[in-house]
């Protein structure tokens, strides 16, 4: 692997250009998960999130810059921003621009339309609206055999009620090539109030995961760190204590009719917008990846 590859799986930045436009709402990046270029939507360009992850990139305690669209015209802002993408890599502009032009060939290729940004996509008032468009844009500028895959990355609180998971397993799942990737990243109260940093009671997020992976066909995503100088205030290590009540956890899904499709483990390879967060060794990722593909019967991926 490239220095240069490295450097673009670190880099998600939401600021693209492309030529002299500079994009609102559409933002590409080399996806370690994807495998490729995944073509990000950011819905929260407030960073409106429930969630306030000690990993995640965005900074929330610096106040968001005023936005240079409104909510109505968001939808066809993306739109409009998705159509000029795709034009590029179709004419060729968009791996030959830096610094997208130092991929090799196996990287060459748009993988999915990313629902992220920086914050939970779900929560936006325009979230169905988007969604829906979308894929009516991919339904209609590709054939099935070559279309980027929709994906939905969720903490899937917006999931809990009924309406809005019906509407998004249609879009997302049954009108065409769609995956829903959905966090958990702690299963005792004293990580998941360390790493995720939200206002919702672990109870009832394993309560409305547990409806979601009983009702949705899922890909479950964990990050696994650790965080502070050993005996530093606040410091831990994700270790059995942090690793068994998860395994635990997701086997009692899979064994109560859950529908996982696979599971990621996967390391900090951002710069985190809070310091102290350290990525773990890729043993110990592989060692509890080999652990849960033998429990679980269903593939753990590692992506350090």
């Amino acid at each position: 692997m490239t220095a240069t590859v490295k450097e673009l799986q670190s880099d998600h930045s939401r600021l693209f250009r492309l030529g002299k436009r500079s994009f609102v709402s559409v933002y590409p990046v080399l996806s370690r998960r994807a495998g490729g270029i995944s073509v990000g939507v950011n819905l929260n360009l407030d960073r409106g999130c429930n969630f306030d992850c000690i990993y995640c990139q965005v900074d929330r305690k610096s106040p968001p810059a005023p936005s240079p669209v409104a909510l109505r015209d968001l939808p066809g802002l993306v739109l409009e921003e998705l159509s000029l993408l795709f034009d590029s890599v179709v004419e060729g502009a968009f791996f030959s621009t830096p610094p997208f032009d130092a991929l090799p060939d196996s990287l060459r290729s748009v993988r999915d339309i990313a629902f992220s940004g920086d914050g939970e996509p779900t929560l936006s008032p325009v979230f169905s609206e988007v969604a829906e468009e979308v894929r009516r844009f991919v339904s209609e500028r590709f054939p099935a055999s070559s279309s980027p895959i929709l994906r939905l990355i969720t903490n899937g609180t917006g999931l809990f009620g009924e309406e809005l998971r019906r509407r998004t397993e249609k879009i997302f799942l049954q009108a065409g090539p769609g995956e829903i990737w959905l966090k958990f990243d702690a299963a005792t109260d004293p990580f998941y109030s360390r790493i995720d940093r939200s206002h919702i009671p672990l109870a009832r997020m394993k309560e409305g995961l547990s409806e979601i992976v009983r009702d949705l066909p899922v890909t479950l995503q964990t990050m696994v760190l650790d965080f502070g100088e050993p005996g530093s205030p606040g410091a831990f290590v994700s270790d059995r204590a942090f690793w068994d009540p998860l395994l635990a956890q997701v086997a009692t899904w899979c064994e109560t009719g859950g529908k996982i499709r696979e599971w990621h483990l996967y390391g900090v390879a951002r710069p985190p917008a809070l310091s102290g967060v350290r990525a773990v060794e890729d043993s110990r990722l592989l060692e509890w990846a080999k652990e849960a593909s033998l429990r679980l019967s269903l593939p753990v991926k590692v992506f350090s």
